[in-house]
């Protein structure tokens, strides 16, 4: 189901239980609330250390890649260089240990990926005699970063990164495209959540909301009282 279905059904399911008057709803509101639930119910899964189901998983296919130095300030360079992505990365489901990034590798599906570490971790990855010529990532901010101490060469050749990822909101990846130019996601894809996961979301999205927006006070009447009324009130 796409993302314009999904607020189709949301609001079906509030003019069959007479909730609120939707016509009052954007649907800018309605993606929100998907966007938030959704998050938090991958969230929950995921730490619970099951096998992430592919319909949640979105490529990032053709990210560009550009030589900086170690240094994060202009003024110090350190003349040691590393690849990092030239764009911001949108934000990634957080996990308890970990996050929502399960892949990094070159733009061939079936190559071997990088391997995919946390900073910490980075600074000390690659100091051993057998993986010294791995090439290493590593998250810095919302860049993808990447480094081999054995192998150098690697820069030179290397222009564009792919990167799996459970994302917080799926239409930050909109802006990127895969090899053959292609968007990683439009509104009419299928929106990276599993169906039986849609159907509780759903509900949690009607009785946490729809309750507060029926129960907010109002001020319908125009008589400069400063008592406002409830929606049941006021009808």
């Amino acid at each position: 189901m796409t993302l314009e279905q999904l607020i189709y059904e949301v609001r079906l399911v509030i003019r069959q239980q007479n909730l609120f008057d939707d016509d009052k709803l954007d649907d800018r509101l309605i993606k929100h609330w998907i966007h938030n639930q959704r998050a938090l119910w991958i969230r929950n899964e995921m730490n619970k250390q099951r096998t992430v189901d592919e319909q949640i998983i979105q490529t990032l296919g053709c990210i560009p890649l550009e030589v900086a130095d170690r240094s994060s300030c202009p003024s110090f360079l350190t003349s040691f260089t590393v690849l990092q992505t030239s764009v911001d990365i949108p934000k990634v489901i957080e996990l308890n240990n970990s996050d929502g990034i399960i892949e990094i590798g070159p733009v061939d599906k079936i190559a071997i990926p990088f391997s995919y570490v946390n900073l910490q971790r980075a600074r000390f990855s690659g100091n051993g005699k057998w993986n010294k010529n791995m090439i290493y990532a590593f998250r810095y901010g919302q860049r993808i970063l990447l480094f081999s101490r054995g192998v150098r060469s690697f820069q030179k050749y290397l222009r564009y990164l792919r990167l799996r990822g459970v994302f917080e909101n799926p239409e930050d990846v909109a802006v990127f495209t895969h090899v053959d130019g292609t968007p990683c996601y439009t509104d009419a894809s299928d929106y990276p959540l599993n169906n039986w996961m849609w159907n509780y979301i759903r509900d949690k999205i009607i009785e946490i909301n729809f309750k507060l927006l029926v129960a907010a006070p109002t001020d319908k009447d125009n008589d400069s009282a400063e008592k406002l009324k409830t929606q049941e009130n006021a009808s």
